[in-house]
């Protein structure tokens, strides 16, 4: 029976909308492939991305206690039976949500003074295209400081857990946030100092002190910039002193911590190692290695069933969208598309010039996920702001791009 901790993969399981063993497949696929779990779900067919939407909503009724388990557990079942959403289920059924505040992270957002309330409304749109979390969201385009995103949810759980009331979550959350604002001012000159990119290279253990010193002299002889002389003297990775600057410059633009940044660059030498020769972990070239039939299926983008011819398998279809995200690669990028590519995109089910215009954006934001320049949920992100205003993927302005780079 669902409790008001149970975690979603419990919780899709005791509603019959996956197997214990499809859960377990899916949870290792996530491990393995560093992807959010409501991703793999979605891209493994398990679940699909609405139901997998209304999952999320009965969760969070459940947790914030605003509906009984048994409750839950009878929406759901109608939402698996008829494929309806949650809200609706709840309509049919009668079921009335208790009259209390809910303990929405974006709520305590706004209410806190953090972020405004149309932002959030357009972040919240955001999760539900992408399949991404709201946190996971304003981090990744760096609306709001890491650490603040923590607080907020550790303040959520409190409040859920009955340890502290709402109003004092919100209370700490705006004196977090004041604190938070006055320490990366005043502190200014401190983080400049800790944000060096010998100091950061230092303190994640890519190089020892001694070492460091005697690439700062050599870097001042040769007069020369400290990362090319690290990766010269071949002591680090050209890719990782990219990170690092990376790192350094979200410090200094007061989009991170140094402790997020740290902890990033941390997470990077474990996967990489120090030196050359350190061969690449399975599961990050996996990552890379991500079909465009999955990048699609993943965006929403892939027709619906009637769409597709009835002869074409899937195999056959991410074969074709295979040799179409070629095609798709080498064409020039003009608004219209070559009549062969146009054609190829037909006979996988994108018929009007609106879905194979979209494909083709999609293909834009792909390439940028292949050559490294995004990772996945940059990517959906990025697809689904060009989407909206019907622009081509600009220039990344959040978290991180050039993580992973191997």
């Amino acid at each position: 029976m669902a409790n008001t901790n149970s975690l979603l993969g419990d919780l899709l399981v005791d509603w019959q909308l996956a197997s214990k063993q499809q859960m377990e497949t899916a949870v290792s696929e996530s491990l393995n492939r560093d992807l959010p779990l409501g991703l793999v779900l979605t891209m493994l067919d398990i679940v699909d991305s609405e139901t997998l939407h209304s999952a999320i909503a009965a969760q969070s009724f459940l947790r914030d206690q605003l509906i009984s388990s048994d409750q839950t557990t009878q929406a759901m079942t109608l939402v698996r039976k008829k494929h309806i959403s949650f809200g609706l289920a709840m309509d049919l059924l009668g079921i009335q949500a208790a009259t209390k505040p809910r303990n929405r992270l974006g709520d305590y957002l706004v209410e806190s003074e953090s972020l405004g309330r149309e932002h959030i409304k357009s972040r919240l749109n955001l999760t539900r295209q992408t399949g991404l979390n709201l946190g996971r969201v304003l981090v990744t385009l760096a609306d709001a400081h890491h650490d603040l995103i923590n607080h907020a949810l550790n303040l959520q759980e409190k409040v859920r857990m009955g340890d502290i009331t709402r109003d004092e979550a919100i209370d700490r959350l705006y004196s977090a946030r004041r604190c938070l604002e006055v320490i990366t001012h005043v502190g200014h000159e401190a983080i400049e100092t800790q944000s060096r990119l010998g100091q950061l290279l230092i303190s994640s253990g890519f190089i020892q002190d001694k070492d460091m010193e005697l690439a700062l002299c050599a870097a001042k002889e040769q007069n020369k910039m400290l990362g090319e002389i690290l990766v010269e003297l071949n002591w680090v990775k050209k890719q990782v002193i990219i990170v690092a600057l990376e790192v350094q410059r979200l410090i200094r633009s007061e989009k991170i911590s140094i402790y997020h940044g740290l902890e990033q660059l941390k997470n990077l030498r474990k996967r990489v190692g120090v030196s050359e020769g350190v061969p690449t972990p399975p599961e990050v070239q996996e990552e890379r290695n991500l079909s465009f039939y999955c990048f699609l299926k993943l965006a929403n983008v892939l027709p619906g069933p009637n769409a597709q011819a009835a002869e074409i398998n899937k195999r056959a279809w991410e074969t074709q969208l295979e040799e179409t995200w070629q095609e798709l690669k080498a064409a020039p990028s003009s608004p219209r598309l070559p009549e062969d590519v146009r054609d190829l995109l037909s006979r996988c089910g994108f018929l009007s010039d609106e879905q194979q215009v979209m494909v083709q954006r999609a293909g834009r934001t792909y390439k940028l996920f292949r050559e490294r320049r995004l990772n996945i949920e940059q990517a959906l992100i990025q697809f689904h702001v060009a989407q909206s205003s019907s622009a081509e993927p600009g220039q990344w302005s959040g978290t991180f791009p050039t993580l992973p780079v191997f």
